[in-house]
């Protein structure tokens, strides 16, 4: 368990704990040097080398800090251990080759934190017990052991209790820290795997090994939280830092390999210390001799740091002493804040103590913003002054708003970002709104609202009232809060602002936006171009070997026009090649190239942006810099791969372009592929609403689809070598390979290409930047724009196609995605309509009848019903387009009120069904159902029921008396007879079709939710209250699950929920009344019938309670939007 080493350092080194190797002559020490192993690592295998086996902190590294008088100890502790299921998903816990794994501890028994709260323990114990608790420290650590410091140093740092302010020691002494290949950014895990045979054998043989590695790869959030909390701990504390990276690789069973990259080892950050060591990842941390590479460079800045370090922590104390007197009487308006918990929303929480009460009054802290604030954030001094100065002055009534503008990928997030880190000390809550759209906007208001409510759970989704509740908690505040709206880009679409804002003095609220009319609002401050120097410290990261080469940067920062992501993707573009400063000018050649290549297909300007700014000329310009950018970062990526890999690549990224860049699932492509690759999709299964004798399509119906079969995703989606031929596309091996996907998304993500990338149980994901998106679509020419609209409809048509493949499909597809499919159909005909000719668009021509078809079913069934009606209306122009057609249409304009056109629509297609279909052909009888409804609706109930009557006969002879529109036509006819106030005879046929309806269709699909629907409003006038009541609870709840809270079928029932309680549950049913009348103006319309009823049964209730003024006012504005419609 220990190694003795003889002579004048004969020292023990305990397998655990902290072990005294070497200290002054005159044994009183100064400063403390401790090393700290990595997880199978040992207190003295770790630091020995293997030639000479030396133990260099104690046999080489003394001589150079005698003078500082400094003790150096190593710390051992139970490294050899896998962590519990829990743990790893809360930690990082690494691997160190120096010492063989031993056999695993029970789960459960040893997790990271508990190795972090062990070292500050045991080190402040050392240092007690010798009086040199204020002593300085420097930390030496070796590979993934730096995360174990780094957490013991949060862990100290957040010790603010009277039992246990002690430990803050550690935290507050320590001056240095040296990291020796630490994987700050993460590590390819099959690096790990592969690097031991030790190590190999443990991830084979424990499951939860394996998720261990999963934790430690790039971008894990782990990482990313320990990082964040550590960089915000080290500013403050003005830690002197080195990064040590390994130069040469490692011998994998794959090859030659770096172990941690130059990237995760050493990232660039302001007045951090990097170098190379040049031995591999195992060797850099041991020394033979003076000679050995590497220790010269280690042993100097140990030397350096321990000279330094006694004057600053002196002075750190005195200054800590300090604010604790000024805290205890009352002097400091806040306590320190504490760092940021692990959830990437930032949620931090502190107390503040007033001076007469202590221990009993305390005001907790909010701090919710977004956790990827950037590392190296250059410049921008005068402009986060200006942000301050803007919310200085005298008090007013209202909050404070400043509008900061520019061009997208000018860093506007990024700079009110460091002022929310900055200055939070300032406010009593700072809280971040994605002011992108307003739903998004409702979505951070509802995290506010949870968190500032005493009772979370007490918050409904409702937008109106979560706004009121926010409004209502800050206003009440007495300290001050900030607010940023973030991306309020699109105010026509999100409304006005200012309805999201709290009154009161104590407010501050910033608003960034690309608009540049929004003085209105607020004061506004235009964020301008990068200046060169800043520029130049972005481009290179801060190296300091730039002076001869300056004017070729500040050339190219000039070339990018001072776009800062422009220039930060530049960035990423120099240091992925590893392109030394006294190269630039070769950067600068091979961008003017492709600036020639990219400006000679350009169009001229952008439809968006043009639009949006007052300086066409000169915004157009920095855009094109961009753009540019992004060109030279695509060819990288592209570089050396076999050309079918690179236009496949370029066709994802294209296509994605026409989607909603928030989110872009790998489901759309994977369903794009299985419609033509999969034998296991079906095929030929019909959707819901299409019917099994329907007419085959014309020939020059078929859609453009069956010319693609979508084989250019094969070399980025599946695993088939490219090198073999095969005589079919229908290879049976040729399946969709998800991580060969995300390996995809992994290259593009490094070259900063895509945003955001994430990987779930449901597949992979990503997100586009607005600019990047721009770029996308305006590579090709208007006949390219053309092709790939027609591609990426098919693409959301054979995800919307594949979901309504069976009866259950669309149900469990969840809200989000259904969702997120719509938001995608919305996006791309928006581009349709902007890009396309008018003749092209979608519906408009006849072989995109079908996908248009499938389009507006899955919007439909969303219960977004405009876009529904718009395609299908140009489809519908064509008298001779197939009667379905004209079905289809006839529902969505059923749930639109729109009534008279489904009867108008029954005229133009009368000859037609009577002379072309027979009586019992069910394409004639899916027209006349939807006929029947619309007559019922217009108050003709015995034309209605007599078409119905005759509908469902003729269904059960054709299709039987379990298929769907069979039991479709006996809930219509159910709720016919409800609305002739035939209830009993309603009730009796709701019950059978329920029966029948339980025996085939889900509980949650739409029929059954209908007929439950109907069952449940016949009891009611039976008074069958409670029944009725239960019924009706039941098909909200279900309704909310499978289609939204705010679908136009939940709203009626919670309309018809609200009339049958409103005389025993008076507020609940003025609160479901209230819900309903505001949501279906926003997702329906005001003068929509069904909007028109729920707003006279809301101004009863309130007459009945006496409150005949607002009742009046309610009824007023119902006749205003009714425009003669009739109820």
């Amino acid at each position: 368990m220990f190694r003795s080493w003889s002579g004048d350092m004969d020292r023990s080194v305990n397998r655990f704990g902290l072990s005294e190797v070497s200290k002054p002559d005159a044994g009183i020490s100064q400063v403390d040097i401790v090393f700290v192993h990595g997880i199978n690592g040992h207190p003295s295998g770790t630091w020995t080398s293997e030639k000479e086996k030396t133990f260099w902190p104690a046999q080489l590294l003394p001589p150079f800090v005698e003078e500082a008088k400094a003790r150096v100890l190593v710390y051992g502790y139970d490294a050899d251990t896998v962590s519990s299921t829990e743990e790893i998903a809360h930690s990082d816990t690494p691997f160190d080759r120096h010492a063989p794994p031993k056999s695993l501890t029970p789960l459960g028994q040893d997790r990271i934190h508990n190795h972090a709260e062990h070292l500050v323990a045991t080190l402040w114990a050392n240092r007690s017990r010798r009086h040199a608790t204020d002593h300085p420290i420097v930390f030496v650590a070796h590979s993934l052991g730096g995360i174990v410091v780094k957490r013991a140093l949060i862990h100290s740092s957040g010790k603010k209790g009277n039992n246990t302010e002690h430990l803050r020691s550690i935290a507050l002494s320590t001056y240095g820290i040296l990291f020796l290949g630490t994987p700050h950014l993460g590590c390819e895990t099959t690096k790990w795997a592969s690097w031991s045979n030790d190590v190999s054998s443990i991830t084979r043989k424990d499951v939860s090994q394996a998720r261990l590695l999963e934790a430690l790869k790039p971008n894990s959030e782990t990482l990313q939280n320990i990082d964040r909390q550590f960089v915000e701990l080290a500013n403050e504390s003005k830690y002197h830092i080195f990064f040590f990276h390994e130069t040469n690789s490692t011998k994998m069973d794959d090859g030659w390999r770096y172990l941690v990259d130059e990237r995760s080892a050493a990232p660039v950050i302001q007045n951090v210390e990097r170098a190379g060591i040049q031995q591999d990842h195992s060797h850099m941390c041991t020394f033979d001799n003076a000679d050995t590479p590497g220790f010269a460079l280690v042993t100097e800045a140990i030397e350096r740091y321990a000279a330094e370090a006694p004057q600053t922590i002196s002075n750190r104390w005195v200054m800590d002493s300090r604010e604790q007197q000024l805290r205890l009487h009352g002097g400091m308006t806040s306590g320190p804040m504490q760092y940021p918990t692990s959830n990437p929303a930032v949620q931090t929480s502190d107390t503040l103590a007033t001076s007469d009460h202590a221990a009993t009054q305390q005001k907790q802290r909010h701090f919710l913003v977004p956790w990827d604030r950037v590392k190296v954030f250059v410049g921008r001094e005068a402009q986060l002054e200006k942000i301050a100065k803007c919310f200085t002055g005298s008090s007013t009534q209202q909050p404070r708003v400043l509008v900061v503008h520019a061009l997208g990928g000018q860093g506007k997030s990024q700079l009110v970002l460091e002022y929310c880190w900055r200055r939070r000390k300032d406010y009593q809550g700072v809280f971040w709104v994605n002011a992108s759209s307003r739903s998004l906007a409702l979505q951070s208001y509802g995290r506010v609202a949870g968190e500032l409510s005493s009772q979370p759970q007490a918050i409904v989704d409702d937008g109106e009232q979560i706004i009121e509740t926010v409004k209502t908690l800050l206003e009440k505040w007495e300290e001050s809060w900030l607010i940023i709206f973030d991306n309020y880009d699109k105010p026509d679409d999100f409304g006005d602002v200012r309805q999201f804002l709290p009154r009161g003095e104590h407010g501050h609220v910033i608003i960034t936006s690309r608009r540049r009319d929004l003085d209105r609002i607020g004061v506004t401050m235009e964020l301008g171009a990068l200046s060169p120097d800043e520029g130049v410290n972005l481009l290179l990261r801060g190296r300091q070997e730039i002076d001869e080469n300056l004017k070729t940067a500040k050339e190219i920062i000039r070339r990018l026009g001072g776009l800062a992501l422009a220039i930060d993707q530049a960035g990423a573009y120099i240091a992925h090649r590893r392109i030394p400063p006294h190269r630039l000018q070769g950067f600068l050649e091979t961008y003017e190239a492709q600036r020639k290549e990219i400006l000679s297909y350009t169009p001229g300007s952008l439809w968006e942006y043009g639009s949006m700014q007052s300086h066409v000329e000169e915004d157009h310009t920095k855009a094109i810099n961009a753009f540019t950018t992004w060109e030279i970062s695509l060819k990288e990526l592209l570089r050396d791969n076999p050309q079918q890999q690179k236009d496949a690549i370029i066709r994802l990224l294209t296509l994605s372009a026409y989607f909603n860049p928030a989110r872009i699932e790998e489901l759309l492509f994977r369903n794009y592929w299985a419609a033509f690759h999969d034998k296991d999709v079906p095929s030929s299964k019909r959707t819901r609403w299409r019917h099994v004798l329907k007419s085959p399509k014309k020939k020059s119906q078929q859609s453009n689809v069956d010319k693609a079969h979508a084989p250019w995703l094969r070399p980025i989606a599946t695993k088939i070598d490219l090198g073999k031929k095969t005589s079919s596309h229908h290879n049976t091996t040729d399946h969709w390979d998800t991580e060969q996907f995300w390996d995809t998304l992994t290259k593009i993500h490094n070259l900063s290409l895509v945003q955001h990338i994430e990987k779930d149980a449901q597949g992979a994901s990503f997100s586009l930047h607005p600019l990047v998106r721009d770029w996308l679509q305006h590579r090709g020419q208007l006949v390219d724009h053309q092709q790939y609209l027609i591609e990426g409809f098919e693409i959301l048509r054979n995800t919307a196609k594949i979901y309504s493949k069976d009866l259950t499909s669309w149900t469990r597809l969840s809200l989000d995605q259904k969702a997120a499919l719509v938001s995608h159909i919305d996006a791309c005909m928006l581009i349709d309509e902007h890009l396309a000719e008018p003749h092209k668009h979608l519906g408009n021509e006849e072989t995109s009848y079908d996908t248009a078809d499938d389009l507006a079913f899955a919007c439909y069934k969303h219960g977004r019903y405009d876009p529904a009606e718009k395609l299908l209306h140009r489809i519908t122009k064509n008298e001779n387009a197939h009667i379905l057609y004209f079905t289809y249409f006839c529902k969505v304009l059923i749930a639109q009120g729109k009534y008279e056109q489904v009867v108008e629509l029954s005229y133009r297609c009368q000859q037609y069904r009577e002379n072309t279909l027979d009586e019992g052909h069910p394409d004639r009888l899916a027209f006349e159902s939807c006929l029947s409804e619309a007559l019922g609706r217009l108050g003709r109930y015995d034309d209605a029921e007599s078409l119905q009557r005759v509908t469902l006969r003729l269904r059960q002879e054709v299709l039987g008396e379990l298929h769907w529109d069979t039991l479709e036509s006996m809930s219509d006819l159910a709720f016919s007879l409800y609305r002739q106030n035939r209830f009993e005879d309603s009730e009796a046929l709701a019950r059978e079709t329920l029966q029948l309806c339980k025996s085939t269709l889900p509980e949650d699909d739409g029929i059954t939710l209908n007929v439950m629907y109907t069952l449940a409003v016949a009891l009611e006038r039976q008074s069958q209250l409670n029944e009725a009541e239960t019924l009706l609870r039941k098909v909200v709840c279900k309704s909310q699950i499978s289609r939204g809270r705010k679908h136009p079928g939940t709203l009626t029932s919670m309309h018809n929920l609200a009339l049958i309680i409103e005389s025993t549950k008076k507020d609940e049913a003025e609160e479901l009344y209230r819900y309903v009348v505001q949501t279906r103006k926003e997702v329906v319309r005001k003068g929509h019938p069904d909007t028109l009823y729920s707003m006279r049964c809301l101004a009863n209730l309130l007459q009945k309670d006496g409150r005949d003024e607002e009742a009046k006012k309610i009824m007023q504005e119902r006749a205003e939007a009714a425009e003669g419609i009739a109820d």
